[in-house]
């Protein structure tokens, strides 16, 4: 902060400089404290089986996932990894082919094998007509660099094989270039089990080379034919890669820009369907079952476009089978996006793909609906019944989802959602849904049970669940103390207006977090501010909101004229606030309550980040970077503070008032006729000049206040120009009036 070049009689100086306009550019991003199409960030956590809240604005792949892992259908890593990266993509809408863990796999291992060797980058994805087209997948990445880590350990006394190997590789990976000839000498003293291996690598990667090079007949002829070979290392894959081989050409060579528009594309449907043909083999055969992952993969992608209709109706049996591999992040993908083009599907579904259909139609939100409670009501009675039929936890949750404080035969389902641990799957969508029903019921001893039931650990790490959980611990505090406990809420993720974010991969533990709405409207009317500043130097609080709820106490203890808080307050921010440390305690000096409140009124009017009233979210003062600057008004942020309207509700709450509340009703009454900040303002600049005409500080004020009308809250008031006014006409001549040209 920067000190005013004037001293006063009274020996102060001034802490702050006339603020300073600061422009800034809209706020494209927004912070949102529960997540609604997706679960929270890292997707990992929910793919491992933790799913949080479960809501019915999840997207489709995400509620067939909760589905499954709630009917106890196991997930393996193998399948949770490929889950993730797809999940990942569907938020971006500039997917990135960077794919760096597997470079860095593939350098590091390749640097190991063949140390001697100049460095090499793979041609991952070149530009077509100015756009990324992904050339290099990163199972082939992964799966050079597992080969050269395992040959460089084979033929670890043949070290001229690992090095021909690795120059080969560079040149698959590179661009397009025909492989040397391989060199007969260093076939030399090597064994024959070697050399079968060294002509098996080297068949792979020239019809690697050319299925990189659009040379789609001869690679699916050397893939084909290595396929057929029962000694080839490459067999399952090379069975694989023909289908793949079909796929490659097909997208490649198909006519027009869109690849979903195929319906006049003869050739392309007819290599589509050879794909399929190959595929149908490849899943056949029991032999082959480690590509059956990748396999399932590449049918999604051909059947999705050869007849997505059908395809989707088969999705809702392939999700719930176990032990598919990375096919399953395929498969959810495509179940995803047609179920947003398929309502129904055609003829009798198999009884697990049907319950499960079902099950969408009867969890999933209409966005779109006019009536949304309509819906709800029959979503609520099909989940009912089937519940009833099946007693299955799926329909259990959709219940309690869908249910109303009245719903028939609630009861019954609060009392087998108790039965379910918090620790399952489902267990914190029961708990939190179970708890909102019962305080909504009036049974507010039994939601706090339900609240108290679930574990910290399970969702300190799972910002949604945790933050609703809050909300509705808050909802049923037995005090101010633990209202206040709940009353913070962590960033989940943040919201990109009129587009995609991509993932939110900020750590937990750096994230922001922030008071809530309601924790805010629970809270401001019940808080003394002699009770904000002993909160704000507790550690109940992170120290961003420490460092707002400080501030809030010295403006809110001001406003009141609470004497005894205001000198209290500066002592203490006096000690974290060195810029303002020179001017607090001066205030606290001064030798008359009067004095105190005018000086503490006179620094606020300076201090457009400083506000008498807890603000949610983002607040620009819950930030503890040393250099914030507390003196800048500031577009498309709060500056100062807007005053509770007369009639503003007050929630009600189940704990009793504190001894204190009398004095919190006082100031909350203080806080209502003061208003809106820049009348407040301009009301005590007029107050002081017009009493003390002599006081330098007099014309300051009324600068101060005038100046609080650009950007503060109040703007074009009576106040404000009697303030503008009073200014020019008393102190014309003084330096104050001349940088006032103007009210706003």
């Amino acid at each position: 902060m920067k000190k005013l070049l004037i001293t006063v009689t009274s020996g102060l100086a001034f802490l702050l400089a006339p603020t300073e306009a600061q422009a800034c550019g809209l706020e494209y991003y927004g912070p949102v404290l529960v997540t609604n199409g997706h679960p929270d960030w890292p997707v990992s956590t929910f793919a491992a089986g933790r799913l949080g809240v479960v809501n019915g604005s999840l997207r489709t792949a995400y509620l067939a996932f909760a589905y499954r892992t709630m009917m106890g259908i196991p997930t393996t890593p193998e399948e949770q990894r490929p889950l993730v990266r797809r999940w990942e993509l569907m938020h971006q809408a500039l997917p990135k082919h960077t794919l760096e863990p597997e470079l860095q796999r593939w350098q590091a291992a390749r640097k190991q094998a063949a140390p001697q060797l100049p460095e090499a980058s793979p041609e991952i994805a070149p530009q077509v007509n100015y756009a990324e087209r992904l050339r290099v997948q990163s199972d082939a990445i992964l799966r050079a660099a597992d080969t050269a880590t395992a040959l460089a350990r084979t033929w670890r006394k043949h070290p001229a094989l690992v090095e021909e190997w690795v120059r080969n590789q560079d040149t698959v990976f590179g661009p397009c270039a025909i492989l040397p000839e391989p060199d007969p000498r260093l076939d030399e003293g090597v064994s024959a089990q070697h050399q079968a291996r060294r002509r098996d690598e080297r068949a792979y990667q020239e019809a690697a080379s050319r299925f990189y090079c659009h040379d789609y007949p001869g690679a699916l002829a050397a893939f084909q034919q290595i396929a057929e070979s029962n000694d080839s290392p490459y067999r399952a894959l090379a069975a694989y890669l023909v289908a793949r081989t079909h796929v490659r050409q097909a997208l490649m060579e198909k006519k027009g820009d869109d690849p979903f528009d195929s319906k006049d594309d003869a050739v392309f449907l007819s290599r589509l369907a050879e794909a399929d043909r190959v595929i149908d083999g490849v899943l056949a055969s029991p032999e082959l079952r480690d590509v059956h992952g990748p396999a399932r993969g590449l049918r999604s992608l051909v059947r999705f476009r050869l007849k997505p209709g059908a395809w989707y109706c088969e999705l809702l049996s392939h999700v719930l089978q176990a032990g598919t591999g990375s096919g399953l992040a395929e498969e959810l993908g495509d179940l995803d996006l047609l179920s947003q083009t398929k309502d129904a599907c055609q003829g009798q579904l198999p009884a697990p793909a049907e319950e499960l259909h079902a099950w969408l139609h009867a969890t999933k939100d209409d966005p779109y609906s006019r009536n949304p409670e309509a819906p709800r009501r029959a979503q609520y009675d099909t989940a009912l019944a089937r519940w009833k039929k099946t007693a299955r936890v799926p329909w259990l949750l959709t219940a309690l989802l869908k249910a109303t404080p009245d719903a028939p035969e609630l009861p019954a389902l609060l009392a087998a959602s108790a039965k379910v641990a918090p620790a399952s799957p489902a267990g914190v969508t029961l708990a939190y849904h179970a708890a909102r029903l019962l305080h909504a019921r009036g049974e507010v001893e039994a939601a706090r049970a339900r609240l108290d039931a679930v574990p910290a650990e399970l969702t300190r790490d799972l910002p949604s669940a945790d933050n609703l959980l809050r909300d509705e611990r808050l909802a049923v505090a037995r005090s101010v103390d633990e209202a206040l406990r709940n009353a913070v809420r962590t960033v989940a993720d943040y919201e990109l207006t009129g587009g995609y974010a991509g993932p939110y991969t900020t750590a937990l533990a750096d994230r922001p977090r922030m008071l809530s709405p309601h924790a805010v409207a629970v809270l401001e009317p019940r808080l003394t501010a002699k009770r904000m500043g002993e909160l704000a130097a507790g550690d109940t609080l992170p120290p961003p909101l420490r460092r707002q709820l400080m501030w809030t106490a010295f403006a809110r203890a001001t406003v009141a004229g609470d004497d005894a808080t205001i000198q209290a307050v500066a002592k203490r921010l006096a000690e974290t606030e060195p810029k303002a440390k020179a001017e607090l305690l001066a205030l606290a000096g001064k030798p008359t309550p009067e004095e105190r409140q005018f000086e503490a009124q006179l620094l606020l009017m300076g201090l457009p980040a400083v506000s008498a009233r807890l603000y949610p979210g983002e607040d620009r003062l819950a930030n503890t970077h040393p250099n914030l600057s507390l003196t800048l008004d500031t577009s498309y942020q709060r500056n100062w503070w807007c005053g509770p309207q007369p009639d503003a509700n007050v929630p009600s709450v189940h704990f009793e008032d504190t001894p204190d509340a009398p004095d919190a009703a006082r100031e909350w009454k203080a806080l209502q006729d003061a208003g809106d900040s820049v009348p407040y303002f301009a009301r005590v600049a007029m107050a002081w000049a017009q009493a003390h005409p002599d006081d330098p500080r007099s014309p300051i004020a009324l600068f101060r206040a005038v100046r609080a009308s650009k950007r503060g809250c109040g703007q074009t008031t009576r106040e404000a120009r009697d303030a503008f006014r009073y200014l020019h006409k008393h102190y014309g001549k003084t330096s104050w009036a001349k940088r006032t040209p103007y009210v706003y």
